[in-house]
């Protein structure tokens, strides 16, 4: 081989090692899809490590990855951030924007305490939603979203990245968990960008109710 085939071989060799795998999880709500996340990724804590339970648990976009260069954390985009004009994308190297949070991967209680974060929501006013791009008043289930109060719930962050020593994760695999799918009409970077993106998405579906309207 000559030098150009030699620098070739390095850049591809260069490549393979920063190659990732992004898969995406995707569902209706309360499909069981942070169930089989926790499964896969979090069994040996014992215990339901990213939420899931019944109703919708998984609020915001969720990426599970892991960088050598940062110690493991959870990394949270503010709603807030929904008010300007930039993607999750154009954000993320921004890190003044983030809120972040240590994990303790050592310890069960921490890392639960920690991902918690995930499905965490406030109520704001329906004009604060609508601004954010969260409310639809033509939408038929509005009124529905709506309490007593005339406040809508929305989910606290925009956007969480998990980094994680796990090792398929070290391998370069990425995990996108994303809120359960009537979510993918209010984020639409998810449907532009995160899932278009994705080298798979898994699609799941619950045994028990078969295949509902939504799926579909």
């Amino acid at each position: 081989a000559d030098a150009a085939v030699d620098q070739r071989i390095l850049r591809l060799k260069e490549r393979l090692i920063d190659d990732k795998l992004t898969i995406a999880f995707v569902a209706e709500f309360s499909r069981g899809k942070s169930e089989l996340i926790n499964a896969i990724f979090f069994a040996d804590y014992g215990q339901r490590i990213l939420p899931s339970s019944a109703g919708r648990t998984t609020m915001c976009p969720t990426e599970l990855m892991y960088d050598e260069t940062i110690p493991p954390c959870i990394r949270l985009l503010p709603i807030e951030t929904r008010s300007e004009n930039l993607s999750t994308t154009e954000y993320k190297d921004q890190d003044h924007i983030w809120t972040v949070m240590p994990v303790d991967t050592k310890s069960s209680d921490g890392m639960l305490e920690a991902l918690k974060q995930v499905s965490l929501t406030k109520k704001v006013t329906k004009e604060l939603a609508k601004s954010y791009g969260l409310y639809d008043e033509s939408d038929p289930d509005a009124s529905l979203e709506v309490d007593e109060n005339g406040l809508v719930e929305i989910s606290q962050w925009r956007h969480a990245i998990i980094n994680f020593p796990h090792p398929l994760l070290k391998q370069g695999l990425i995990i996108v968990d994303t809120p359960g799918l009537n979510a993918i009409g209010t984020e639409p970077e998810l449907t532009l960008n995160l899932i278009p993106n994705a080298h798979a998405v898994l699609f799941i579906l619950a045994a028990d109710t078969g295949v509902t309207k939504s799926d579909i």
